[in-house]
């Protein structure tokens, strides 16, 4: 099968919707099928070159995916090289949407998206936000067939009006034989509390921050912060961590290529997210045998069951989240069992092998074949 996947951002970006998108892309590429990946051209990368097999094109010339510029040069790409692909595979609802159903129409491709978060602040819910939003409006509907990678996403696309049978329900993987449990065994020393993501509004770290920095006033203080990832707020979060006076205990490593050891090095996974889909970190920490303590928000849920292999809390409310980190801290055994239960959910239900079986019997359905 010959498949264009279009990502706004792709690696070395490390995001969710990134990720995912660069490990679907591998994995097809490795099974022999022809891959090639659409993104945007950031300063300093290259415009082509051949990532683990797969041909990458940065050829997206928009400062952002809402610019005309954006959409312009996407769908200029896609009418170049028509005859290279016949499948268009979309991480979420940007102007590389409405190009593709363009090219749904213009030359009969397949388009296939995927919706990476729900809510006021999700691919759908943002589409009122922008300039324009017109030109996605009159066609987002028009794709062959939609992604929900949790079941928040399948049940608002069904009141926005799309009819359950185009829509499928595959959530997001974890290759669970590159991320395995390897967690410390003992507490006698600091607990290390682990954060992953994009410093962003959407991740709520400062809601990690005020937690932590009730957690010393109480007088637990044997813990550290690790945060993986980079973005726009993190001149911000440090700043807030020292006038916190919290700096000594949290360490920004930013981005990295190597997640294995940071989730080895690890006691507790903490997710403050204010809004999510369905986040591959969750899934990642708990391939790792990590107990787990994330946001009340429904994509989450359908990973952790509180009391059971997590905890969870009200977003935004950094007490509660103090209050149940403090809870893994005092009972260690109860965290290790929730780490136990979560490896064994995620190999039983969000394998990467897996992941691959179920869209590729998507695009076989939607080529005919």
């Amino acid at each position: 099968m010959k498949i264009l996947m279009v990502c706004g951002l792709y690696y070395p970006v490390i995001g969710g919707a990134e990720r995912e998108c660069q490990k679907h892309a591998e994995s097809l590429a490795k099974e022999g099928h022809q891959v090639m990946v659409l993104t945007q051209w950031l300063r300093g990368s290259k415009e082509y070159e051949i990532v683990n097999g797969v041909r990458v094109y940065r050829a997206i010339k928009g400062m952002r995916p809402w610019a005309i510029g954006y959409l312009i040069s996407t769908l200029v790409f896609m009418i170049r090289h028509k005859n290279e692909y016949d499948l268009i595979q979309c991480y979420g609802i940007f102007y590389h949407t409405t190009a593709s159903v363009i090219m749904k129409y213009l030359f009969k491709k397949k388009v296939l998206q995927r919706i990476e978060c729900a809510g006021e602040n999700g691919d759908l819910g943002r589409m009122h936000k922008i300039k324009y939003s017109f030109l996605v409006k009159l066609c987002w509907k028009k794709v062959d067939k939609f992604i929900a990678i949790s079941k928040e996403i399948a049940k608002e696309l069904v009141n926005r009006g799309v009819k359950r049978e185009n829509i499928i329900y595959i959530p997001n993987s974890v290759d669970t034989e590159y991320f395995t449990p390897c967690s410390l065994n003992t507490w006698d020393f600091p607990a290390n509390i682990l954060f992953v993501g994009r410093l962003t509004e959407q991740k709520g770290v400062d809601t990690l921050f005020c937690a932590l920095k009730e957690l010393i006033g109480k007088g637990i203080s044997h813990i550290s912060i690790t945060l993986v990832g980079d973005g726009p707020l993190r001149s911000r979060l440090e700043k807030m961590a020292n006038d916190l006076g919290i700096t000594e205990y949290v360490r920004f490593i930013g981005g990295t290529n190597d997640m294995v050891q940071y989730y080895s090095n690890s006691h507790i996974l903490v997710i403050p997210s204010n809004w999510e889909g369905l986040p591959l970190v969750l899934l990642e920490g708990m391939a790792c045998g990590l107990p787990i303590v994330a946001s009340d928000l429904e994509g989450i849920k359908e990973g952790i069951e509180d009391g059971i292999n997590g905890f969870l809390f009200t977003p935004r409310d950094s007490t509660e989240l103090a209050a149940k980190i403090t809870y893994l801290l005092e009972h260690p055994e109860k965290a290790k069992e929730m780490g136990r239960i979560n490896r064994d959910k995620a190999v039983a239900y969000f394998s990467l092998r897996e992941n691959i079986n179920k869209y590729v019997r998507v695009y076989k359905s939607l080529l005919g074949e």
